[in-house]
């Protein structure tokens, strides 16, 4: 889990704004729940803000984008 909220915040500073598909896509050597158990983490310490916005593709009508910022202190 400490390993997939490395890679995901890594891949989050050089991407901020990303979708959990986008995400996925990215990083295929992740598992999607590694993925989202990481992105909860990362939310719960202040690094990612989501807001719901409307899925472009096929499937559900909105999803979630995640947007990183640095955490200051």
């Amino acid at each position: 889990m400490a390993n997939a909220a490395i890679k995901v915040r890594e891949h989050l500073r050089t991407n901020p704004i990303q979708t959990l598909h986008q995400i996925k896509k990215a990083l295929i050597d992740l598992k999607a729940s590694e993925i989202s158990m990481a992105l909860c983490y990362l939310m719960k310490h202040g690094y990612l803000t989501r807001e719901l916005v409307v899925n472009e593709n096929l499937g559900r009508k909105q999803i979630w984008q995640y947007q990183f910022k640095e955490k200051t202190q």
